[in-house]
């Protein structure tokens, strides 16, 4: 009989369960990985190197001495005669697979933790070439404009939009991520307690809503057309988006715009007279703090408008004075750029990583 399996059979008949010491590991886990949490919560100036190293080495020794319990909870599991008598081979089997997958995280968590310590400032829109040129972004921004387009209502029903408004134009799609993005970051440093809320202004085919989603799962769009409207919300409901995220709407007479914390509209109207009325009447209600994006020349609120600050370019954030604004860029530039990533099965299985994936995901890292 090995070394590895005497070691298990001794340590069931000591304990009773082949599953507690195990469990008392990862629970012991749990409560370290708190403190680094509430570390990572930390202002980053307020973190440091030695701060980090007094938290991370007690949890760095668990490594080794999880991965001889798995190993010993295999052998165990392989032979009928040291399983638990108390659950079945299935539920162990279970268990076992999801503390590998949770071992198996170390390395991962460990870069993700470690960017964080000292985090490196970046700019919350990056040069128009980053986003704009090379093959990758053109291929992306060619796959969109057919989603755009499938999204849009057939020629003859174009004649019938409102004739003061634009016909649906699309802002290629990698501008639109890097506006997502900054605007996810700025809300991360916002430090909002529930999830911001998205509108698109002018949506159209709703494409742009489609495109929020990965940043604000709760993303809806006005719309003025009709016909655009319905054939927008049939192509959202074949891509399994939120149900109803087409309103139909005047921009210039909505009346809840206070309701959303992320507001985007791309000069929806032609006429100046009527573009004006709506970005007056979303200033008007916006709250302070709301995120405003106006990707366009000729926003009246562009330079010098005490109802907005300029945080980067074409974003915008409601009734905040400028210092407070360059406060708060000087906190989002601090904000890691790594997408948001949500999966129900995966977080199910984080275990004791839990609190950290949490930290770090309102940090803007992601594993």
């Amino acid at each position: 009989m090995s070394n590895l399996l005497v070691n298990c059979i001794s340590f069931i008949s000591q304990n009773g369960s082949r599953m507690s010491k195990l469990d008392k590991m990862e629970a012991e886990l749990a409560q370290l990985t708190k403190q680094l949490a509430e570390f990572l919560s930390l202002p980053p100036t307020d973190r440091s190197t030695p701060g980090f190293a007094k938290i991370w080495r007690p949890i760095s020794r668990y490594r080794v001495q999880l991965r001889t319990a798995l190993q010993e909870q295999s052998s165990a599991l392989s032979d009928p005669r040291y399983r638990d008598a108390k659950r079945s081979e299935i539920e162990q089997r279970v268990g076992y697979n999801a503390a590998h997958r949770r071992l198996r995280l170390w390395p991962q968590i460990e870069d993700m933790v470690n960017k964080q310590v000292t985090p490196e400032r970046k700019a919350l829109m990056p040069q128009p070439s980053n986003y704009m040129e090379g093959a990758h972004n053109r291929y992306v921004n060619h796959l969109y404009s057919a989603l755009h387009t499938l999204a849009l209502p057939s020629a003859a029903a174009m004649m019938n939009l409102m004739p003061d408004a634009h016909p649906d134009v699309a802002l290629p799609a990698t501008h639109f991520e890097a506006l997502m993005h900054a605007a996810y970051r700025i809300c991360l440093a916002q430090g909002r307690d529930a999830p911001p809320r998205f509108l698109d202004v002018g949506c159209g085919g709703g494409t742009k809503i489609w495109a929020a989603l990965p940043f604000f799962p709760d993303a809806r769009g006005l719309e003025n057309n009709p016909t655009q409207v319905k054939i927008g919300a049939a192509a959202m409901a074949k891509l399994n988006a939120p149900a109803d995220c087409i309103m139909e709407a005047d921009a210039r007479l909505f009346d809840d715009y206070s309701s959303y914390d992320v507001i985007y509209f791309y000069r929806p109207l032609k006429d100046s007279v009527g573009l004006t009325e709506m970005e007056d009447q979303i200033m008007k209600q916006a709250r302070p703090g709301t995120i405003l994006i106006a990707p366009y020349l000729g926003f009246s609120a562009e330079d010098d408008d005490i109802r907005c600050s300029k945080i980067a370019p074409s974003i915008y954030v409601a009734g905040v004075a400028p210092y407070q604004t360059e406060k708060l860029r000087d906190r989002a530039e601090l904000i890691g750029t790594e997408a948001p990533v949500h999966s129900s099965s995966t977080d199910a299985a984080l275990g004791y990583w839990r609190p950290l994936v949490e930290a770090s995901r309102r940090n803007g890292y992601a594993l």
